[in-house]
């Protein structure tokens, strides 16, 4: 996906923040992305904080059977935090050993995936404070590094605090925007890729189009 946009492949053990102003493109990016990854035999677990409709439970089982794979977990209405981040301070030595927090056997595999994906981040953590935050984003990070692991937060814009959400920015390693923009009866989005590791940030937003084959870029030049 990214690799149209002349920045190559998602990069490999880091913490990738994907935000949207507004609607559900960002799934699509992470269905895209997905199919790229499984057919590059990674490990996926995908943990979402709602119910996967059919059309997206459909084409992850495409996906899987098209890369006749079974590296793919996901957990619906996932709201277990507690366990989540005792897991990743585990995975960092940090988790207290005398913990009686016992996590679900599916949610145990983040400790052998090489992506997490988080659907939605900013729901999963908009009653936690900015320290939980933090602590959550230094344990992801530390992770990454450790366990060679990539995670894509998904988040939409405005869910938390305005101080949270610039912390978040800043303590990611890449940030993938989607915006969308209304001029009358038009409706344009824009890609902006404020920072990404090992490529130099875009000096302009890329405008696309969501078509039944998901994201394309639109090459045509706009006016105005």
């Amino acid at each position: 996906m990214l690799a149209n946009l002349g920045l190559g492949n998602i990069p490999e053990n880091t913490v990738l923040l994907v935000e949207e102003d507004m609607g559900n493109i960002k799934s699509v990016f992470v269905q895209m992305a997905t199919q790229e990854l499984l057919g590059d035999m990674k490990k996926i677990i995908y943990l979402s904080t709602a119910s996967l409709n059919d059309e997206t439970k459909g084409n992850i089982s495409l996906i899987t059977e098209n890369n006749r794979t079974n590296n793919f977990i996901s957990m619906e209405y996932f709201n277990d935090l507690n366990s989540l981040l005792c897991l990743c301070q585990k995975a960092e030595a940090r988790c207290n050993p005398d913990s009686e927090i016992i996590p679900e056997p599916a949610l145990i595999e983040i400790l052998n995936a090489d992506i997490c994906i988080i659907d939605t981040f900013s729901y999963l953590f908009m009653d936690e404070d900015i320290c939980i935050i933090k602590s959550a984003l230094g344990s992801f990070a530390a992770m990454s590094r450790e366990n060679n692991t990539t995670f894509l937060l998904l988040s939409d814009m405005g869910l938390l605090s305005d101080r949270s959400e610039k912390v978040i920015r800043t303590v990611v390693d890449g940030i993938i925007q989607f915006r969308t923009e209304y001029m009358g009866n038009k409706i344009n989005r824009y890609i902006n890729i404020p920072k990404m590791p090992g490529s130099s940030p875009l000096n302009r937003m890329i405008p696309f189009n969501v078509t039944g084959k998901g994201i394309t870029i639109d090459t045509r030049e706009r006016v105005g």
